[in-house]
C-alpha cells in the first residue's frame, strides 16, 4: 500500500467524523422542525445527541433521517472528483463513513430500543464496520497514484 494515499485518506476520514455527526443530527432535527418542534443538538467525541422538544409522529422517518442525510453528505464529494486513479483518497476516506451512516440509519430505525440502551455496543459495531470497509478500500485503491489537486 502507498503510505501517502492511506495517510491522507485517514486524515480525511478523521476530519469528517465530527462534521458528519453534526449533519446526522441535523437530519433528525429537520424532521423535528417539520413537525413544528424545537430541538437541541449536542456533539462530543463520543458522538452526537439530538433532543426534540415534542412528540414526533413519524418515528420511522425521524429515526432514519439522520443516517441517510449524513450518508448522502459523505457521498457528495465523490461526485466532484474522479475516483478511479487520480483521487482514490476520496473513496478510501469517505465511502466507509457514508456506508457507516447508511448502516446506522437502518440500525437506528429497526433496532431503536436496543440502539438507545446499548449505544456503546452499537457504536463499536458500526466503528468496526467502517474500519473493515476502510481497510478493504485502502487495500484495493491504496496502490494507485495519488493526485492532490
Amino acid at each position: 500500500m502507498n503510505g501517502k494515499i492511506v495517510g491522507i485518506s485517514l486524515l480525511i476520514f478523521f476530519a469528517c467524523i465530527i462534521p458528519l455527526s453534526y449533519v446526522h443530527e441535523l437530519g433528525h432535527s429537520y424532521i423535528c422542525m417539520m413537525e413544528g418542534y424545537t430541538f437541541d443538538i449536542q456533539l462530543g467525541l463520543d458522538g452526537g445527541r439530538m433532543v426534540c422538544h415534542g412528540e414526533i409522529e413519524n418515528q420511522i422517518l425521524f429515526r432514519g433521517a439522520g443516517g441517510v442525510l449524513a450518508g448522502i453528505a459523505a457521498l457528495i464529494p465523490l461526485s466532484f472528483f474522479r475516483t478511479d486513479r487520480r483521487y482514490p483518497i476520496i473513496v478510501i476516506g469517505l465511502l466507509p463513513l457514508a456506508l457507516g451512516h447508511f448502516l446506522n440509519a437502518g440500525i437506528e430505525t429497526i433496532f431503536y430500543e436496543t440502539y438507545m440502551q446499548d449505544s456503546v455496543i452499537w457504536g463499536m459495531i458500526m466503528g468496526l464496520f467502517a474500519f473493515v470497509i476502510f481497510i478493504g478500500l485502502a487495500t484495493k485503491f491504496g496502490k494507485k497514484e495519488v493526485n492532490l489537486l
